[in-house]
């Protein structure tokens, strides 16, 4: 699963295309297909002002922590497993093709077979979450490096052309930061994650009535992911947390990144005190099911 945070709360940021229309998608000679690609990879990495990709993390933390300083923006969910492909149109023969297509498969000097077929190039995802290596394909197709501060290593990030099945948490992000904070604090057993599968499937749905996206499906997404990733989750922890004690950013109120740090360095109790900050349904869930499984 790959996890993105979109500034859509500022009028001013840059906003993606998740889904680009079919007459919108770019023709080219399959000739031009690596020079294309890795032209937009250059500028997502290197933050260029036109810049188009959609950018992934493979750590939910560290969209948590590092890339939504107030907690107000909304959390996307890309469901892929399999990254390092891209998807095309041969416009010949009318037929969509798929091929594996990586950083390192780049730099292999194969030969791409009918150079001159024309297509519609429809999607790719690649990681690009080795620095090294990004820096030598990137020389090697644009001539133009990674810029210094730039490390998608660190952020373990993936790069896709557009991403059209997104699930969107937005009413219900507080409740995502609470679990990631009780996790990373005190991991996710398997009662816990059956009780809170359980109960988000039988909330009532006027509770989702406002919601855009299906936030159910959602945020069942996130308790399973966490439940069998925790332990890479955690292992990051400390980089992440550091980051978000280093933004330099105080908030004027006790929002859901306050929250994650005074559960990490608070006793239960005091953490479950003030657990009616952020007084939703979902939350209220998941501290009496971390309380019931702390007494039982």
């Amino acid at each position: 699963m790959l996890f993105r945070i979109e500034d859509s709360e500022n009028e001013d940021g840059v906003h993606r295309e998740y889904s680009i229309l079919p007459q919108d998608l770019p023709t080219m000679p399959m000739s031009e297909i690596e020079v294309y690609i890795a032209d937009e990879i250059r500028k997502e990495v290197n933050g260029a002002n036109n810049r188009r990709l959609l950018s992934y993390s493979k750590s939910l933390g560290i969209c948590l922590l590092k890339y939504n300083k107030y907690a107000d923006n909304e959390i996307h969910l890309n469901g892929e497993s399999v990254f390092d492909y891209i998807t095309y149109y041969e416009c010949k023969l009318q037929k969509a093709e798929f091929e594996v297509y990586s950083l390192d498969y780049a730099l292999m000097d194969l030969e791409i077979e009918n150079k001159n077929k024309e297509v519609i190039l429809t999607n790719f995802v690649i990681d690009v979450s080795d620095n090294k290596l990004l820096d030598s394909y990137l020389l090697k197709f644009t001539g133009v490096g990674r810029k210094r501060l730039a490390s998608p290593e660190k952020d373990k990030e993936v790069l896709l052309f557009q991403s059209p099945q997104d699930l969107v948490i937005k009413q219900y992000s507080d409740s995502v930061y609470l679990l990631y904070a009780l996790v990373i604090k005190y991991g996710m057993n398997d009662y816990i994650h059956d009780v809170l599968i359980d109960y988000v499937s039988k909330l009532e749905d006027f509770r989702f009535e406002f919601c855009e996206s299906d936030e159910r499906a959602a945020m069942i997404h996130i308790i399973d992911y966490l439940y069998k990733n925790q332990k890479l989750e955690r292992k990051r922890r400390v980089a992440v947390i550091m980051d978000s004690f280093n933004n330099g950013d105080i908030s004027g109120y006790y929002d859901p990144i306050t929250q994650f740090h005074d559960i990490q360095n608070q006793w239960f109790e005091e953490a479950f005190a003030l657990s009616d900050y952020n007084d939703n349904v979902i939350s209220d869930g998941i501290w009496n099911c971390y309380n019931r499984n702390r007494r039982d």
